[in-house]
């Protein structure tokens, strides 16, 4: 889905392809949930890695991007760098150079500590923001410290529930996509791991969002909901709309 001129969103996934800048670009992968998880006693599927390289190499075959941006918490766990996380960051990152994409991380609020992968591989580990041809790349967890055109963020992990009649609710993962009350454009993006079902942004009290991008710079209501069905995405409309609907 061709949302402007230089962004696509890529059919059934949650990936962005920048034109401008060759680059797919995802969000919120937390790397190493399995593992932390099978630490507390609770033994799940390990699936998540797997998932996302496919929807990598998949969106790379499609748009020919050389560059894949992760705009935050490549890893799960808050604290440290575990030996499951650093594990599967050193898998994503071989993964990566194999099917010939450059790896650009740029840290969120989970990544602490990912620095200690910088002597193994040949990685860019960006502190803050990537701003480059006007398109301002970042976690979103913080307010951006420069004015750009576009704005590219995750952190929120957004997600559409649409309520039926009998009670029950189908949750979606959903891009946001709209302008900021300045002007600029801002592309908010779902998590990538499969664990992350996220936040239901249609039921959710603007003071209760997560990013200050959603609480500060624009009116959340005013963004599209984009949504991730089976192959393919749906516009849904603005999010005012979108408040309390049952179908």
């Amino acid at each position: 889905m061709q949302i402007n001129e230089s962004i696509e969103l890529i059919e059934g996934m949650p990936v962005a392809y920048i034109k401008p800048l060759n680059s797919l670009v995802i969000s919120d992968t937390h790397l190493g949930y399995e593992g932390q998880m099978s630490m507390s006693g609770t033994l799940i599927p390990t699936k998540n890695l797997s998932f996302i390289e496919d929807i990598i190499e998949k969106s790379a075959i499609i748009t020919g991007a050389d560059r894949l941006i992760v705009t935050g918490d490549l890893k799960n766990d808050f604290s440290d760098l575990k030996y499951h996380e650093k594990k599967e960051v050193g898998e994503l990152i071989e993964f990566c150079e194999k099917i010939s994409i450059k790896l650009i991380l740029i840290k969120g609020n989970h990544d602490n500590y990912l620095d200690r992968i910088k002597n193994n591989y040949n990685v860019d580990i960006i502190k803050d923001y990537l701003l480059e041809k006007g398109f301002y790349i970042t976690h979103g967890d913080e307010l951006p410290k420069c004015k750009a055109d576009t704005y590219i963020i995750g952190h929120e992990h957004p997600s559409i529930i649409i309520y039926k009649q009998v009670g029950h609710g189908e949750k979606m993962k959903s891009f946001l996509y709209g302008y900021t009350k300045d002007g600029s454009k801002l592309l908010v993006l779902p998590a990538c791991s499969i664990f992350a079902t996220g936040s239901n942004i249609n039921e959710e009290k603007k003071d209760e969002l997560l990013s200050p991008f959603l609480k500060e710079i624009c009116d959340v209501d005013d963004l599209n909901a984009i949504c991730i069905s089976e192959g393919e995405n749906l516009n849904f409309g603005k999010i005012r709309d979108l408040r309390d609907i049952i179908v």
